[in-house]
């Protein structure tokens, strides 16, 4: 009996320590949030949309959009895309191996023939069966290929591109109309920015048409808004205070700008990971140290990419796990950067702080079973629980209210005082409930990686069909 009370206080401290931690990392985000949010609101300012279309600096993009069975949306998805306000872009759609109509109704609703284009396969890919250019849009290119996932994909279209920088993009995702040009602005300001990216909002309960958001508008589902709470917390509250410390290692698979010849140095797109988002941010970090070239990776939080969210328990549970498994994926991939002096704040920091969000499933879990049983045992003083409790979770809320809160008075993309107090409420309350359900869905997903689970899974999507009522503008 004795060892075991000795075991279970062990255990008890060593939550405690990890709890400490973890929130003394959040205590370092949030300053540097801070500090970010203040120094981009200054450099916004610098280089205006209108000004970057005219100038002769502004550089060529191409955007890559994977396609697989997106025969639904293709069409108004790449319409959208032909429209941003962009001086010189190309758009490169890569059908992926789909089962459905995707490439006929491209090849319809843009008049396609098949062209004899010179393709250079620097990244290894499946094989291409066609490239297709447009008779109506001379910037649309099409490659059909034979299915290799998402990263396949990317690496197809980085492959063609004739651009010194590509946007990858998702196929259901909404860019807003000025999104690439407020995202390649630090490239402009500073030639060592190697990546860039911009925030990924909320689409459902917005009001869109014609593949543009006409009007912002939180959903009435209670699930969705606890996750636009999330989505702000970790952009505004985790991706903005990394980036400032030059320590972001991911860029969103939704939205994500790169210079094309970093990509192909560094071997494209991993296809051993569903977390290839974040593990070619880890490569492209590697590199730069490793040949001791000054570089940056930035996030920007005013470009804006707009995408669906899970609307239902069973598609969140899969995502959750999904991006677990590849968290514990990447992390295992680059374990040797874990507190290496020669990488900087990524070996220092940000890889730490990942390996503690790794473990928060297991040892917040852990500790909802072990510190009442400790306390029972009289092994805890319960005053001091209480209060280490009361606090932590104080500061969980903290967060959370702070992410709304530069969002309100920074980017105030909801304009209605009922969507702010939603906001403000769900904040106060998504440590209650949600949160322990999203934890026990990482725990599934940590497990899933020792099974060795590989693939995505079912994918499913609601589409901008049915946007929510609105609420009345301030």
């Amino acid at each position: 009996m004795k060892y075991l009370e000795i075991l279970l206080f062990a255990s008890t401290v060593a939550i405690f320590v990890f709890y400490v931690l973890l929130q003394a990392f959040y205590c370092l985000l949030l300053l540097a949030s801070f500090y970010g949010a203040w120094a981009q609101s200054r450099l916004k300012k610098l280089y205006l949309p209108q000004q970057l279309v005219q100038s002769p600096v502004t550089p060529p993009i191409s955007i890559l959009v994977p396609a697989h069975n997106e025969e639904a949306t293709i069409r108004e998805s790449v319409q959208a895309l032909l429209g941003l306000n962009y001086p010189r872009f190309e758009v490169i759609v890569i059908n992926d191996g789909s089962t459905d109509g995707t490439l006929a109704e491209l090849i319809q609703s843009f008049s396609l023939r098949r062209a004899e284009i010179v393709y250079h396969p620097l990244l290894p890919t499946q094989p291409i069966r066609g490239i297709y250019v447009s008779l109506l849009e001379p910037r649309l290119t099409v490659i059909d290929k034979v299915g290799g996932g998402k990263s396949d994909a990317l690496n197809a279209g980085i492959n063609l591109s004739n651009s010194p920088w590509v946007c990858s993009l998702d196929a259901d995702s909404i860019l807003e109309e000025d999104a690439l040009l407020r995202g390649i602005r630090p490239a402009i300001e500073d030639q060592r920015v190697a990546a860039t990216c911009g925030i990924v909002r909320v689409a459902n309960g917005c009001r869109v048409a014609a593949g543009r958001v006409l009007r912002v508008a939180l959903p009435r589902s209670r699930l969705v808004v606890l996750q636009v709470v999330e989505y702000l917390r970790g952009f505004l509250g985790g991706r903005l205070g990394w980036s400032w410390l030059n320590g972001l290692v991911i860029i969103s698979g939704a939205f994500g700008i790169f210079r094309t010849d970093v990509l192909r140095t560094i071997g494209g797109y991993s296809r051993e990971t569903v977390g290839e988002d974040m593990e070619i941010v880890f490569r492209i970090h590697r590199h730069f140290r490793q040949i001791r070239e000054p570089y940056r990776v930035v996030f920007v939080p005013d470009p804006v990419c707009w995408t669906q969210v899970p609307s239902d328990f069973s598609t969140l549970r899969r995502q959750r796990r999904r991006w677990q498994r590849g968290l514990a994926e990447v992390l295992a991939k680059h374990r040797s950067l874990f507190f290496r002096p020669a990488m900087g704040v990524v070996g220092c920091l940000a890889f730490p702080y990942f390996v503690l969000e790794f473990l928060a499933p297991v040892m917040e879990i852990s500790g909802f079973i072990l510190v009442p049983v400790a306390w029972a045992l009289g092994l805890l003083d319960w005053n001091y629980t209480l209060l280490y409790l009361v606090l932590a979770f104080l500061l969980g809320v903290l967060f959370a209210l702070w992410a709304v809160v530069i969002e309100e008075f920074t980017y105030r993309r909801y304009t209605s005082w009922r969507d702010l107090f939603r906001l403000l409420f769900f904040a106060l309350f998504e440590h209650l409930g949600y949160h322990q359900m999203v934890l026990w869905w990482r725990l599934e997903g940590i497990l899933d990686y020792f099974r060795k689970k590989r693939g995505w899974g079912e994918q499913v999507r609601s589409g901008f069909r049915h946007p929510a009522p609105v609420g009345q503008p301030r």
